[in-house]
C-alpha cells in the first residue's frame, strides 16, 4: 500500500512539475496599457515586445520591473508588466506615439506608401540594434 501511494505521490509530484514548467508567464489580459489598444491580446503583444528587444538590442528588464535574482530576466514569472517604476516604459510610449505620429501623419503623401501590415519608420531607422538612438556623425 506504501509503494502504491509513494508511486502517486511522485507522479502527481512529475504533474504539478510539469505544469508548472508550460503554463506562460504572460497575463491573457492586461491592466496598463496606454499606447496599444486595452484589448490588445497576448497573441499580438508578444511579437510587439519581441520587436522591441529585437530593434533595440535589449530584454525586457530595461522596461519593466524584474524582481530574480537572473539580471538577464530570462524568468518571465519574475516580472511586473503593469509596473510603471522604470523609467524606460515611459520612454518607450514617448517613442510608439512618436512612431505612429511619424507614419501616420508626418509621411502621408510622402515617396511610396508603406506595404500593407508595414511601416515606413520603426524602431529600427534610428536604433539599428542598440539601446541609444544611432546618428550620423556631424558634417
Amino acid at each position: 500500500m506504501r509503494r502504491i501511494l509513494w508511486v502517486m505521490a511522485a507522479g502527481l509530484a512529475a504533474v504539478v512539475s510539469l505544469h508548472a514548467q508550460t503554463q506562460n508567464p504572460i497575463p491573457e489580459k492586461f491592466t496598463n496599457l496606454q499606447v496599444l489598444p486595452k484589448d490588445t491580446t497576448r497573441q499580438n503583444l508578444v511579437p510587439i515586445m519581441r520587436g522591441f528587444a529585437l530593434n533595440l538590442g535589449t530584454r525586457c528588464v530595461n522596461c519593466h520591473v524584474y524582481s530574480g535574482s537572473d539580471p538577464a530576466g530570462n524568468d518571465l514569472s519574475k516580472f511586473d508588466f503593469a509596473s510603471d517604476a522604470k523609467p524606460g516604459k515611459a520612454t518607450a510610449r514617448k517613442m510608439m506615439r512618436m512612431v505612429t505620429a511619424i507614419n501616420d501623419d508626418l509621411l502621408k503623401g510622402v515617396g511610396d506608401p508603406a506595404p500593407a501590415g508595414t511601416q515606413k519608420v520603426t524602431c529600427y531607422t534610428c536604433h539599428r540594434g542598440a539601446l541609444k538612438p544611432l546618428t550620423a556623425p556631424g558634417l
